[in-house]
């Protein structure tokens, strides 16, 4: 008697649930295209949304990374490398072996640092685990150490140019108007006062 009444309790709960079940499939038969219509374009947003934001993150990435690639051996430094160095923590956020050699190679870019003198092996460590992060699997710290800088844009030639035009530039009131004597003293002793020199 006791598995009997057992039994048909089981039975009305599984026709209960069936019931349910039944219920369920026909709301989403008479109104499945309703909800199909109503949720199919935000799904597609939200999964465009997605890729979209991480396409864009990864794009910021691949130019931050060619922008250091680019300037590696500029000299004078350009404005461009200094800028993305101080973006690197904002772009690799979620790559700590990037913010490693980051942290690394800005602790080897201050004089006084035990490792001034070989922070180029840590600019390249940071370049190649950049590289890594994008994918770039086969580029070697050499390939990454390799730069074209043709004569005419050599660094000699650009030191003298510059220095030619401070020189004009401190010895005259323009480039076609020179000082006099008394005049450049006293712009010289200027610049020295104001540039501490």
């Amino acid at each position: 008697m006791k598995y009997v009444f057992f039994i048909v309790i089981l039975r009305v709960k599984v026709i209960i649930f069936e019931e349910k079940i039944n219920m369920v499939l026909q709301i989403l038969k008479d109104y499945g295209e309703l909800i199909s219509i109503t949720l199919i374009p935000f799904i597609i947003w939200g999964l465009g949304s997605y890729f979209q934001n991480r396409k864009s993150k990864k794009d910021t990435k691949l130019n931050l990374f060619l922008t250091l690639m680019a300037n590696r051996k500029s000299s004078p430094i350009s404005k461009d490398w200094v800028d993305a160095l101080n973006q690197i923590d904002v772009v690799f956020q979620d790559d700590k072996k990037v913010r490693l050699a980051w942290r690394q190679f800005y602790d080897a870019l201050h004089p006084k640092s035990p490792h001034f003198d070989t922070q180029n092996s840590f600019h390249l460590d940071l370049l190649s685990e950049m590289a890594n992060s994008l994918g770039y699997k086969d580029l070697k710290q050499t390939e990454i150490d390799r730069f074209y800088l043709p004569k005419g844009l050599s660094t000699e030639r650009q030191e003298l140019l510059y220095s030619e035009t401070l020189r004009v530039l401190q010895s005259s009131k323009s480039y076609s108007e020179p000082f006099s004597e008394d005049e450049l003293d006293k712009h010289l002793e200027d610049l020295s006062n104001k540039y501490n020199l």
